[in-house]
C-alpha cells in the first residue's frame, strides 16, 4: 500500500529541529526494531524512546522529550488511541504518526478524531519512513491511498488551493514560498500532491481543472 500525502489544511510548515527525536510505540518488538533501525540510520533523526504500550510510553515521555511519536493506535493493550489523544491535547508540539495494520476509512477516521493527521499502513516500505516522518513533522498530513475521498476525487486542502491560486498567477515556487512563509521544497510538495489529486501534469492543467471544478473559489 502506497501512502498519499496531503499537507494539512491551512497550516504552514513549522520549524523543526535539525535532528528529530523520535519515539516508537508498538506491541510487536520485531516491528518496532525494524522501524527503530531505519530511523537510527537517518542522519536527521535519532530514536530516543521505544515502548510496547501506551502506559509504557507515558512512563518515559517526560524524560525522552520526543519531537515525533510513531505509534500503533490499535494495540491489544487498548491504550494506543488514548495515548494519541493525550498527546494531541497536552503536547501539541509533538507530531504523532499512526503506523498501523488498520488503514480502512473507519480506522483512519478514528485516528484523525484522536488528533493524528498522519496515518501510514505497516506495509509502507521501511526505507520510505525517514522522509515521511520528516514531511509529517513539517506539517504534512498523510493517509493510505483510497481513504478520505469524496465523489471519486480527493479534495484539495485549503493550503493546496492557496498554492495553486498563486501558481495560476504566474508566481514561481520561490515567490510562492516567500508569500506563504514556507520553503520552496514545501511548495513543490504541495503542487506535486495537487497534480496527483487532479490527475494532471503541470500548473496550467491544474489551474484549468481546479477552476472548472470550482475548487479555487
Amino acid at each position: 500500500m502506497t501512502s498519499t500525502i496531503t499537507p494539512t489544511a491551512g497550516a504552514t510548515a513549522p520549524d523543526t529541529p535539525e535532528r528529530l527525536r523520535v519515539a516508537i510505540v508498538d506491541e510487536y518488538p520485531a516491528q518496532m526494531e525494524g522501524v527503530a533501525q531505519v530511523i537510527a540510520e537517518s542522519s536527521s533523526m535519532e530514536v530516543v524512546m521505544t515502548a510496547t504500550s501506551g502506559q509504557d510510553a507515558l512512563a518515559q515521555l517526560d524524560d525522552a522529550h520526543p519531537d515525533v511519536v510513531i505509534l500503533e493506535p490499535w494495540m491489544r493493550s487498548g491504550d494506543g488511541l488514548a495515548l494519541a489523544a493525550m498527546l494531541a491535547r497536552e503536547h501539541p508540539e509533538i507530531t504523532t504518526i499512526a503506523l498501523s495494520r488498520m488503514w480502512d476509512d473507519a480506522h483512519v477516521a478514528e485516528t484523525m478524531s484522536a488528533g493524528i493527521s498522519t496515518h501510514l499502513p505497516k506495509t509502507t516500505p521501511l526505507g520510505d519512513l525517514p522522509a515521511l516522518v520528516r514531511q509529517s513533522a513539517l506539517g504534512a498530513e498523510m493517509r493510505p491511498a483510497g481513504t478520505g475521498r469524496t465523489g471519486g476525487r480527493e479534495a484539495l486542502t485549503a493550503r493546496e488551493r492557496e498554492v495553486l491560486r498563486l501558481a495560476a498567477r504566474g508566481m514561481s515556487n520561490a515567490e510562492i514560498g516567500h508569500e506563504l512563509f514556507v520553503s520552496e521544497q514545501t511548495v513543490k510538495f504541495h503542487l506535486a500532491n495537487t497534480y496527483r489529486k487532479l490527475g494532471v501534469h503541470n500548473r496550467t492543467q491544474a489551474s484549468h481543472e481546479a477552476a472548472r471544478a470550482g475548487m479555487l473559489g
